[in-house]
């Protein structure tokens, strides 16, 4: 797991101790169990996000960020405070588990990597918000964030397939 500072100072704050895969939103259970695809582009994306292409790609890490990519559910969620920082983090945290958990079956070389950032926006920049997206690692090609401590308006984590303990 790689992360920035902001991120790192969220991580001392929520406990992610214990997250279950029934914490991430209903819809986001059925994305991630509905599997992968590699498409004709080789990029590695979640089969129930893949639609027609909504246009050329600039390489296949663009290709896997604009399709896979979603900010998370949040309507149920108090406005702001402790409770909402949390469970958004772990809803996240949740999600991108039992994606990566999945990704395995594609017996694929490439590692596929979770991307999980929350920040703040709004009208007032006071509305805190999360968002998930899903990566490889392709030789050649320029990472999704290569340097994690240039997001510094957002906390920001890199969750790799390999080394996560089982639920």
């Amino acid at each position: 797991m790689e992360m920035n500072r902001s991120m790192a100072r969220l991580l001392g704050r929520v406990d992610t101790e214990g997250i279950t895969p029934d914490e991430a939103p209903p819809g986001f259970l059925r994305i991630a169990e509905a599997g992968w695809e590699v498409t004709p582009g080789g990029a590695h994306v979640l089969s129930a996000l893949k639609s027609a292409p909504p246009g050329p790609f600039s390489d296949v890490v663009h290709e896997e960020y604009t399709v896979n990519g979603r900010g998370m559910t949040d309507y149920d969620l108090p406005a702001s405070g402790e409770e909402r920082e949390s469970r958004l983090l772990r809803r996240c945290l949740a999600y991108a588990r039992v994606a990566l958990l999945r990704a395995d079956a594609l017996g694929s070389a490439v590692e596929v990597s979770a991307y999980v950032s929350l920040s703040y926006g709004g009208l007032a920049d006071d509305h805190l918000t999360a968002n998930v997206t899903f990566c490889g690692d392709h030789p050649g090609v320029r990472p999704y964030a290569a340097d994690l401590e240039a997001f510094r308006s957002e906390s920001l984590l890199k969750l790799r397939r390999a080394g996560l303990p089982p639920w």
